[in-house]
């Protein structure tokens, strides 16, 4: 398998700081009772961000990561969110937005979602009273970019007390670096990604001869050590220590020291701030060694413009250099660009070419592409293979592949291998479910609630519905909330159907507006009256039903409270403007 690309590595280096609100150490079961979340503030400055949430009492939250895009999120158990769903357009160095929703009804979570387009570290800072405070490092050099390559290897979803390690180096290629012909490279020694997942492993018995290799000056245990001070293993951090040890191995041209140095370089760990142009004359010194990682490195650098100009003619000599020295991530990455026609003309052939290589060596992303690009051709002279998009799928399904799990359940919901077969549907969304993908588990519970594959069943609908619903899938909100409200299978809830359809209708889904706002028409509640006016005036556009209906509630509310919702339309609108931005 190959290893992760410069942004990822990054991603592993750096320590997830954090995991208690300072002072407490109370679970969040224990000190959530009856707690709401309110008004959410941030702050930002030169080199961080301060968001302070405040809370009616002190409830310590948990945190996770996920990725793709990288988000760090915290849910706050047994909290009710005041308010309603919101958006805060944040454009804090990398932190593009901020997400606060109400998670789950019953039991009650607030979930507060941070949207990066880098690997975010935090803290929790005290703050003298019941608010949560986190503070967030960020990047203010070339942080800021989209990424524009993408990071094969940040498939799965990782938590505070686990974040991944790496996958095993790609296979070596001969011959060595000083044998190698100009352009091409090759990673004799262990890489940086290696080492660190080595590092990762050690114990404390580890370290004393750990420590005596280092001093005698061998270089690969001087790179070990200090990866493993940098990771906290072996129950010491020292980053001091660890660039320490890594210079000393860099000095003696060692290329996973080198490596090393340039990804603390370009994440800043160490520094007062990062230095991508330290990071990049680290990485060239280790590709000058035969390091394909690095070289993977330096085109990430160059394609995504991070703190360098961007140049995605460079990116492609060295995505090419890495690629053909057999770096899937290169691999990849090079056949994206040929997809896109950036640094190089758009050449499918070639895309297709480099995608098998990265596939072959069992990289997920490039196999789920070829299932794509075969089953929906991206430009003419591609035809359509879907035995051949089937056997991707199936590959990155055996791989551990969600998304390819889901993917084969459409195509035999859709009947693409020549007729309609439910049950195998059902069998691939089980599958996906299971993952805990929540498209997975939205086309399960459609399966029970249409009675496709399985026996119609309300309860194993509304359960899985409500899996994929709390985890922000819009249609499962939007058909959950139907069922609560006809009551499928189960008395009507209107409570339940009311708080799934605000939050499709909140992430600007109309059919969910209207019928949110139908519903609030009912009601005897003045505010409710002028909720109504919102939602119905929000979906007016896309659904016909929805100008009667307004113009019905209009003739039951006074004037002020029509200038009141008229307000909360344009507000809505602002910052649903705002955070596509």
């Amino acid at each position: 398998m190959p290893r992760l690309p410069a942004a990822s590595l990054c991603a592993l280096l750096c320590v997830f700081v954090g995991g208690q609100t300072s002072g407490q150490n109370r679970t969040p079961q224990e000190t959530a009772a009856a707690a709401s979340v309110g008004r959410i503030d941030v702050q930002p400055s030169p080199d961080h961000l301060t968001i302070t949430i405040a809370m009616s009492s002190a409830v310590t939250p948990t945190a996770s990561r996920a990725a793709n895009p990288d988000r760090l999120i915290f849910d706050f158990a047994g909290c009710e969110l005041k308010g309603g769903n919101r958006r805060i357009a944040v454009n804090g160095g990398p932190i593009k937005e901020l997400r606060v929703s109400q998670f789950s009804a019953r039991p009650p979570i607030t979930r507060v979602v941070l949207e990066s387009s880098a690997f975010l570290n935090f803290e929790f800072k005290p703050s003298g009273g019941k608010s949560v405070v986190i503070e967030i490092p960020v990047l203010t050099e070339g942080s800021a970019q989209t990424t524009a390559i993408a990071n094969p290897r940040a498939q799965e979803k990782s938590t505070a007390a686990a974040i991944p390690s790496t996958k095993p180096e790609p296979k070596q290629h001969a011959p060595k670096p000083q044998e190698s012909s100009p352009g091409k490279l090759t990673s004799s020694p262990p890489g940086a990604y290696a080492l660190l997942e080595k590092a990762r492993g050690l114990g404390v018995d580890d370290l004393q001869p750990l420590e005596d290799k280092a001093k005698a000056g061998n270089p690969e245990a001087q790179t070990l050590l200090a990866l493993a001070y940098h990771a906290g293993a072996m129950l010491k951090k020292d980053d001091v220590e660890a660039a320490r040890l890594l210079h000393l191995a860099a000095d003696h041209g060692y290329p996973a020291a080198q490596e090393s140095l340039g990804i603390f370089a370009e994440m800043g760990i160490g520094l007062d701030h990062s230095s991508p142009a330290e990071a990049l004359n680290w990485y060239k010194r280790a590709a000058a060694q035969g390091s394909v990682d690095a070289a993977t490195d330096i085109a990430l650098l160059y394609a995504n413009g991070k703190g360098v100009a961007r140049n995605p003619e460079e990116a492609v000599q060295w995505f090419r250099r890495a690629a053909e020295g057999g770096d899937a991530s290169a691999q990849y990455n090079l056949a994206l660009m040929y997809m896109r026609g950036e640094g190089v003309q758009r050449d499918y052939k070639e895309a297709i070419r480099w995608l098998n290589a990265a596939a072959d060596q069992n990289l997920v992303p490039p196999t789920l592409t070829l299932a794509e690009i075969y089953i929906q051709p991206p430009a003419a002279g591609i035809a359509v293979d879907i035995r051949k998009g089937m056997h991707y799928y199936e590959k990155a399904a055996s791989l551990g592949s969600a998304p390819a799990e889901v993917a084969l359940g459409t195509m035999y919901t859709k009947g693409l291998t020549g007729k309609i077969d439910y049950e195998n549907a059902v069998s691939w969304y089980k599958k996906a479910a299971e993952h805990g993908d929540p498209d997975g588990e939205f086309a399960l519970g459609v399966s029970y609630a249409m009675g496709h594959g399985v026996a119609v069943d309300y309860a194993e609908a509304r359960r899985w519905l409500t899996a994929a619903a709390n985890q922000g899938q819009l249609q499962a909100q939007y058909d959950l909330a139907i069922i609560f409200e006809q009551g499928n299978g189960a008395p009507p809830d209107p409570d339940m159907a009311a708080h799934y359809y605000h939050l499709a209708a909140d992430h600007g889904m109309a059919k969910a507006q209207y019928r949110f706002g139908m519903m609030l028409a009912k009601s005897a509640s003045r505010s409710d009256k002028v909720a109504a006016y919102k939602w119905l005036a929000l979906s007016q556009n896309s659904i016909k039903e929805s100008a009667a209906a307004l113009g019905d509630v209009k003739k039951t509310m006074t004037a002020e409270e029509i200038v009141q919702a008229e307000e909360q339309v344009a507000n809505w609108k602002s910052a649903h403007d705002a955070a596509k931005r």
